[in-house]
């Protein structure tokens, strides 16, 4: 008889599972109304703070109708300069980078209008790259904080090592952008500590060790070109930094 009376008290009583007490009826208003707060945000700002949208084209080839996809056996792009001049860049430019293969339409810029909007690279601040079009408040983040790990830019092509900065992008905004590489800080590989140089996004953990490790094994480096001896920095890794450290 008690395990009977047990078990009647230990029964699932739907009612009772929906009615609250004071404390839980206001956290619930509570959630409900943060849940509003987060949603509205959302829209919001993905209406009216996000970067605006950019228009894409998908440039014309052949599908080989043996495979769902087929390489882009060549593809030419036009940007401009400073002194509004166009020159072909060179297919091998764009070799890593054939995913982005889409391109922003064309756009032709006063001369007043595009003088007035020049940035240089090294010195502009969030606000500044914001005015550029085809970047947004994230994008430009990005950038500066790009720009900060790598110690600054020495052309506009780095830019595509920025997340999310597709080539289409880069052309966009190339009448705008100047780069002045005096402005670029430059790392003394015989007092930078292990830690310091990992931050760095043109070497690896490794690579960086392994500087270190040589120096510590055979002494100050006397050039730059010094860097080569160790055995894991590679070419195309020393291409990149010899315009980022210097010798004391």
């Amino acid at each position: 008889m008690l395990q009977i009376c047990r078990m009647d008290h230990n029964r699932f009583n739907l009612r009772e599972a929906f009615v609250f007490s004071r404390s839980e009826l206001r956290g619930l208003r509570i959630l409900t109304l943060v849940l509003v707060l987060v949603i509205t945000f959302r829209v919001v700002y993905f209406r009216c703070v996000a970067p605006a949208r950019v228009v894409f084209r998908i440039p014309e080839f052949s599908a080989n109708k043996d495979s769902s996809f087929s390489a882009i056996s060549s593809f030419k792009k036009e940007r401009v300069n400073n002194e509004n001049f166009r020159s072909e860049w060179d297919e091998s430019k764009w070799s890593d980078r054939k995913t982005h293969a889409d391109t922003v339409i064309h756009r032709t810029y006063a001369e007043p209008f595009r003088k007035s909007r020049i940035l240089e690279l090294n010195t502009a601040d969030t606000l500044e790259l914001r005015g550029l079009p085809a970047i947004g408040p994230w994008l430009a983040r990005k950038i500066i904080e790009y720009r900060e790990r790598l110690g600054g830019f020495h052309s506009p092509e780095q830019l595509l090592e920025v997340y999310r900065l597709t080539p289409g992008k880069l052309d966009t905004i190339w009448p705008f952008i100047t780069v002045d590489t005096a402005f670029v800080r430059r790392i003394d590989v015989n007092r930078i500590s292990s830690d310091e140089l990992m931050k760095h996004p043109y070497l690896s953990r490794s690579q960086a060790r392994g500087l270190i490790a040589y120096r510590e094994k055979h002494g100050a480096f006397r050039a730059v070109a010094d860097l080569r001896k160790c055995l894991l920095i590679d070419e195309k890794t020393f291409d990149k930094m010899r315009d980022y450290v210097e010798v004391r």
